[in-house]
């Protein structure tokens, strides 16, 4: 029978696990983190929008020319150079995107902003945690990027 080397394969081909790379230990501003193919990128920012935070992160943002999937003027269209196939000229919808993503209670958990306006739209205070990730779904839970025990979001409005 050939079912352990089928097994074995199909395992190999499993992604790695993608683990928060250098998490701020005391971050007294905005936590941002970003997931990029096999890494988690997280920093300590600051800023009054997702958009702020990110852009003071230290990361490379390009903006993109047109309008993004909500008519926002310069939407994010790479970070660090990621994703290297879009040309920044503007995307249809269903084309993937630079999703945010914001921490709810009642679990933990990451939750789309649901922003008609993008990341300038999504409000973040000091203590808070924004995500971002490129057409998918944040790839590890936020109190594995946040694990300051018994940490809860705040109310950013």
């Amino acid at each position: 029978m050939v079912v352990l080397p089928v097994l074995a394969s199909m395992l190999l081909a499993l992604p790695a696990p993608v683990t928060p790379a250098a998490a701020p230990q005391a971050c007294d501003g905005v936590t941002v983190a970003v997931a990029l193919p096999g890494e988690l990128l997280v920093r300590c920012s600051s800023g009054t929008t997702a958009r702020e935070a990110l852009d003071n992160t230290g990361l490379d943002i390009q903006t993109g020319r047109n309008t993004g999937g909500y008519d926002e003027p310069d939407y994010v269209c790479r970070i660090d150079g990621y994703p290297r196939a879009d040309d920044c000229a503007g995307h249809e919808d269903g084309d993937p995107y630079w999703k945010v993503w914001r921490v709810g209670i009642d679990p933990v958990a990451w939750r789309a902003s649901q922003t008609a306006s993008g990341p300038a739209a999504v409000p973040v205070c000091p203590g808070g945690l924004v995500g971002f990730s490129f057409g998918g779904q944040m790839p590890v839970d936020p109190t594995a990027v946040v694990t300051t025990p018994g940490w809860l979001p705040p109310n950013c409005r």
